[in-house]
């Protein structure tokens, strides 16, 4: 199970880390594209504010204390925050790097389902199945923006 906590350690970081430049790109984003992209990065960080508390709670109902320092998340997220010059990122950029954090994130919970499969901890798979359908459909909507 040690392979499996440390796996859900990592990806607990990591969407904190991609809802927060989520976040800060909602708040940031400007151009001719301000309210679309505005719009569609608010629906995603609001729906990662909600994954983390269910992915947090399920680390919990499995014996893990999970990560909860910022600092500790910032070290062990596989995905970099955003820039302190988020003003200066534009657009096209922001929804570049989104759509590149979602596919890691995606890749992540891959990695999770496989080991927890393995353990037979079928619900844990269950669980970051449903993130990597949401993930994905983030992937979608943030490549079609880019086309």
């Amino acid at each position: 199970m040690e392979v499996l906590f440390k796996q859900l350690s990592d990806a607990q970081a990591s969407l904190f880390v991609l809802f927060h430049k989520t976040w800060v790109y909602h708040w940031d984003v400007v151009g001719p594209n301000f309210q679309q992209l505005h719009t569609l990065f608010g629906g995603q960080y609001e729906t990662m504010f909600e994954e983390i508390d269910t992915l947090t709670e399920h680390m919990r109902y499995l014996g893990m204390k999970p990560v909860s320092t910022l600092s500790r998340i910032t070290e062990v997220s596989q995905i970099d925050q955003a820039s302190n010059s988020a003003q200066e990122i534009d657009a096209m950029t922001m929804v570049k790097q989104l759509r590149d954090d979602n596919k890691k994130l995606i890749e992540m919970l891959t990695s999770i389902s496989e080991e927890a499969d393995t353990k037979k901890q079928y619900a844990t798979s269950n669980l970051v199945q449903s993130f990597m359908e949401t993930h994905g459909k983030f992937v979608w909507m943030l490549r079609s923006v880019l086309e």
